[in-house]
């Protein structure tokens, strides 16, 4: 047995074998690669029109009955079923959608008839392609006043053919609100492509098609101008006429 000199006591000790003092790998060695894993969620989904389903009505007549007695047969037939059906829409436009991992699932069960709701019949449902398909039916209409209300705007754009629905809204602090309007049919938005704006309620309402590119939106907005404080009862026809009244009036005077 000896007692440690100095020059031990003042050596770190080293845990490491592959380590040196300093705590820098020791030789040639490469650290351990480090492995990422990527989490990707696949959503396939189906849909059925419960309300052109009578027969399945009459058997689960309420949202909550028909949805249960769907997950519970669909559990048992098609693996990768999520177990989460579930309502959207109201009336006509009324959905019961359904939730698949796999493509092969969802189209095994659109190409499937079941004898529990024979008259229920599933096809492919894709809310990003619907999302496109209804802006060709839609517009947006911009600085709304906020006294013009939703059953307002439904009563007058009715006129230009079927609402299917139409979202009131404004964003904070905005002094003026917009609105998207949808129809059931292209036609009924296809004079809204030469026609910019409407006049209601002594206001001028933009319109846009909303499957107008950002460009196109843009150059609507290009040579706009908003006029305010203007005296109320007054025509607008008189402020759009005056340039072209003033025009005559010093031609005349230079005939004189």
């Amino acid at each position: 047995m000896y007692a440690p000199s100095n020059k031990d006591l003042q050596q770190p000790p080293n845990a490491s074998p592959n380590l040196d003092t300093n705590g820098a790998p020791d030789g040639d060695h490469t650290p351990d690669p480090v492995v990422t894993l990527a989490i990707t969620r696949d959503d396939f989904q189906a849909a059925a029109a419960p309300n052109a389903a009578p027969e399945s009505l009459k058997k689960f007549p309420t949202n909550k009955a028909l949805i249960e007695a769907v997950n519970n047969l669909f559990l048992e037939t098609y693996k990768s079923f999520t177990g989460k059906a579930r309502m959207t829409g109201s009336g006509e436009a009324k959905r019961l959608v359904i939730h698949f991992h796999t493509a092969e699932a969802r189209d095994l069960c659109v190409g499937s008839s079941h004898p529990e709701f024979p008259d229920l019949i599933f096809h492919a449902h894709d809310p990003r392609q619907l999302r496109s398909n209804e802006d060709l039916r839609a517009i947006q209409v911009t600085d709304i006043p906020f006294f013009i209300k939703k059953d307002n705007l439904m009563a007058y754009f009715k006129k230009f053919g079927n609402i299917t629905s139409c979202r009131l809204f404004s964003r904070p602090n905005a002094k003026v609100q917009q609105a998207r309007i949808v129809y059931d049919h292209t036609d009924s938005i296809a004079r809204f492509t030469d026609q910019w704006a409407v006049y209601y309620f002594f206001t001028c309402l933009r319109i846009t098609p909303c499957f107008y590119t950002v460009d196109q939106k843009a150059a609507r907005r290009q040579y706009v101008a908003t006029l305010t404080q203007l005296p109320p009862m007054l025509r607008i026809s008189t402020w759009l006429l005056l340039p072209v009244t003033l025009a005559l009036r010093l031609s005349m005077f230079r005939f004189l």
